[in-house]
């Protein structure tokens, strides 16, 4: 089973419209894509008319002056998204998922936690988890994010790791989960059970990996263990990877939001090694070798659009 990415929200959709209409360079079949979007969703256009509305209240401030057309459209467009995301709170990284949780890290944070049987966790970034052991078992709730387990051997009391709607049952053994969309469960050593109740679990053994989510439970397949585990050296290694499942994980060491306005570009693949402290350096390297502008309104909204092929 491929990897979920969540669609763009509707809010996004219309700020990437806006920004793309207002372009010197749109095109007539742009705007006839972009009716066809506004039509086929009531959600559609009440996104449409709100951005509209905050784009009325700032060219009433930008009116005195005359500016140069192209730079200066983008400029209040970005602005006016920026407005746009503000208003509609910025998702998780405003109001984190697990703000409450037992355990947790904030964006590029890393941290080792270990529990009283001697289990140990290693955190990545934004992650939040929470902690329930009892006589008869170990449970650990993985809320949002990524996690290294190593597990203390206690055939008493099995070691169960939940994320989304399944779960990871092991007695001593080391693995990484990753729940952002759907969950990967990747082994580094021994074996695991991972089910989605009320389904049959599968057993996965070392060096191998498997994925569930809105689609089920996928097959069991061999891991790059290698790329699962980079972000424990603060690296994130991507072999032939789409570029939209390339900007959502370097978004995970972000604020902000980084929008990437041109259709099937999001399909093309990358491979390459990139910095968890440093992704501007990530998003310029992507931008040089697929041809792509990249505007920077603040630091809480990054564009990626097209130079050519539109």
């Amino acid at each position: 089973m491929d990897r979920i990415d969540a669609p763009p929200s509707v809010d996004d959709q219309a700020i990437q419209w806006f920004v793309l209409l207002r372009d010197d360079e749109a095109t007539e079949a742009d705007r006839a894509a972009f009716a066809t979007w506004l039509r086929s969703d009531p959600s559609h256009e009440a996104s449409w008319h709100s951005l509209e509305r905050m784009w009325s209240g700032l060219d009433v401030v930008g009116r005195p002056r005359q500016r140069r057309r192209h730079r200066h459209t983008l400029k209040r467009a970005v602005t006016a998204a920026v407005v746009l995301l503000v208003v509609a709170g910025l998702g998780w990284q405003m109001i984190p998922v697990g703000l409450f949780a037992d355990h947790r890290t904030s964006i590029g944070e890393r941290k080792t936690i270990t529990l009283e049987d001697g289990s140990q966790i290693e955190l990545g970034t934004a992650t939040a988890l929470d902690v329930s052991f009892k006589p008869a078992e170990r449970r650990i709730k993985l809320l949002t994010g990524e996690a290294f387990f190593t597990v203390a051997k206690d055939s008493t009391r099995p070691f169960i790791v939940t994320a989304g709607r399944g779960e990871v049952k092991v007695l001593g053994t080391a693995f990484d989960v990753k729940f952002a969309g759907d969950v990967r469960v990747a082994v580094a050593q021994s074996r695991v059970q991972v089910g989605t109740p009320p389904g049959r679990p599968v057993e996965v053994t070392a060096g191998h990996e498997v994925r569930y989510g809105a689609g089920g439970l996928s097959a069991v397949t061999e891991a790059d263990l290698d790329a699962v585990q980079a972000w424990r050296q603060n690296q994130l290694v991507f072999r032939d990877v789409p570029l939209s499942e390339v900007l959502a994980e370097l978004g995970r060491y972000r604020r902000g939001s980084v929008l990437l306005l041109g259709g099937a570009l999001g399909q093309r693949h990358v491979t390459a090694v990139f910095d968890t402290h440093d992704t501007d350096a990530a998003l310029d390297i992507i931008a040089q070798s697929l041809s792509l502008r990249i505007y920077r309104a603040t630091s809480w909204l990054t564009l990626m659009i097209p130079t050519s092929d539109r």
